[in-house]
């Protein structure tokens, strides 16, 4: 078995709103997932999961605790395993210019 890595779409925060667009494709074959958060943020920005091709998004817990999985300005967060085949951000405000996340995954080939 051999691992690979790709680069997912962006999820995109826009100016004046506090959430972003979603990814539901690719991420079926996804072992991890890292998302890149820009340097500046307005908000704290949490990080979101679909179990349901993207109807509903709820919080992805950190670590098996009872607290959100949230992303600060120039950090990375990884998320494996990746059970989720939706991912969506949340700002706690709206964010005062657009915020680029950069996505990847990781997957295996047997």
């Amino acid at each position: 078995m051999s691992r690979f890595y790709a680069n997912l779409p962006n999820l995109v925060i826009a100016i004046t709103e506090s959430v972003s667009g979603t990814i539901t494709a690719s991420l079926t074959d996804a072992v991890a997932v890292a998302i890149a958060a820009p340097a500046s943020l307005t908000g704290t920005v949490t990080v979101q999961g679909s179990l349901d091709a993207g109807t509903t998004f709820q919080d992805i817990e950190a670590d098996n605790a009872d607290a959100a999985l949230t992303i600060g300005a120039g950090n990375v967060v990884h998320i494996s395993p990746f059970p989720y085949d939706g991912l969506s951000l949340s700002s706690s405000t709206t964010e005062a210019a657009a915020r680029t996340f950069l996505v990847s995954k990781s997957f295996d080939v047997r």
